[in-house]
């Protein structure tokens, strides 16, 4: 009853129309977005874009995050709003928001449209490749008036990626396995944001199209395709990443020392970091290049 009671009253307290004069926008998915023409209270419950949003410099903007928006370290000082997938509505009122950003493919839709009704504005992302980042990391300064700042970040990661493209075009792809985890065995399949790190890098994806975009396999599959490359993360509850594929040595990427690790968030989250993830698997891959490292 107590909560009912306190969400009536916030809701009624957002129903009150913003003062500053605002823009009108359209998202990842299509939804027609009013924002006020500066958001000055936002809350970010995606953990690339609060990286973005500190990139762009507007960390002063940021009023909340959730549990897992862990970098730059300075965003494990801001307020919690509670997990990626299942944020606090209640906290995310409290703060007051002007502006919420959200993502298409972890927050739960029930929970964009209560804040819908709450006349709070809420942007979603949906950032599926490397192209698609880099638009969404314009279109974040664009929601923040911060056009020019994410133009330039935007333009100067895919120059980067550029010079990267331009080396290993002429070289023959090595064949790549990127393991999400390891306990079970998670892969990327083709069509995820990883698949297109590993074609940019100058790798080829052995993983084949199947029903599901992160399969989990068994030995006999890894076997098969037995990778020159394999690439793996650091988590914690995960076995050491280096030592675990020592149970097959028959594996050419064993024999040959090509297991590679690469931190999680460089090549997971589609984000301004991704240029060091590129750049570290393509000089992995191919090492006669030359990156920005």
């Amino acid at each position: 009853m107590l909560k009912q009671l306190f969400l009536s009253l916030l809701f009624f307290c957002f129903l009150l129309p913003f003062s500053a004069e605002s823009g009108q926008f359209t998202d990842a998915v299509n939804r027609q977005v009013s924002i006020p023409r500066t958001p000055q209270r936002i809350v970010s419950l995606v953990p690339s874009v609060t990286e973005i949003l500190f990139k762009l410099g507007l960390e002063k903007r940021i009023v909340a995050v959730t549990d897992f928006c862990t970098y730059p370290e300075a965003a494990q000082k801001l307020a919690k709003v509670g997990g990626y997938a299942d944020p606090s509505l209640e906290s995310i009122l409290l703060h007051q928001p002007d502006l919420v950003i959200a993502a298409a493919d972890m927050n739960r839709p029930a929970l964009i449209r209560r804040l819908e009704l709450m006349q709070i504005p809420v942007y979603v992302v949906h950032p599926q490749t490397v192209e698609a980042t880099l638009a969404t990391i314009a279109s974040i300064g664009n929601i923040t008036r911060a056009e020019k700042q994410g133009q330039q970040l935007a333009d100067s990661i895919r120059l980067r990626i550029e010079r990267i493209q331009q080396q290993v075009s002429t070289l023959k792809p090595k064949t790549t396995l990127e393991c999400v985890m390891l306990q079970p065995l998670t892969v990327a399949g083709p069509d995820t944001f990883i698949a297109d790190i590993i074609d940019i890098a100058g790798g080829k994806n052995v993983v084949p199209k199947g029903p599901s975009r992160y399969p989990t396999w068994n030995t006999e599959a890894l076997l098969t395709v037995d990778p020159e490359f394999i690439i793996v993360s650091t988590y914690p509850g995960q076995p050491a990443p280096k030592h675990f594929f020592d149970h097959w040595p028959q594996l050419q990427a064993v024999r040959n020392q090509q297991i590679i690790e690469i931190n999680a968030d460089w090549i997971h989250r589609p984000g301004p970091r991704m240029i060091l993830g590129i750049e570290a698997l393509a000089k992995a891959l191919h090492p006669s290049i030359t990156t920005d490292e």
